[in-house]
């Protein structure tokens, strides 16, 4: 193992993504259908819904300590 290094990946998502992907609402030829009800959805919700209930709060709270009305976030 000496001169060995061990190699990382990473991945990340370029464009819009797929919401079908990651809800798994098609079914690729490779997927065993049998075993499909075992599948969990933890978290199915509308992902601006779910900002604003986290954000919001904290939104209003950065951009009333602006002065300059270019570091406000408008919208994220």
């Amino acid at each position: 193992m000496g001169d060995e290094k061990m190699q990382r990946t990473i991945s990340a998502m370029v464009g819009k993504g797929s919401v079908n992907h990651n809800s798994r609402k098609f079914r690729a030829e490779n997927v065993d259908g049998t075993r499909t009800h075992l599948n969990i959805d933890y978290c199915n919700e509308n992902i601006k819904t779910v900002y604003h209930e986290l954000f919001d709060e904290a939104l209003e709270r950065y951009n009333a300590k602006q002065i300059r009305s270019d570091r406000k976030i408008k919208d994220y």
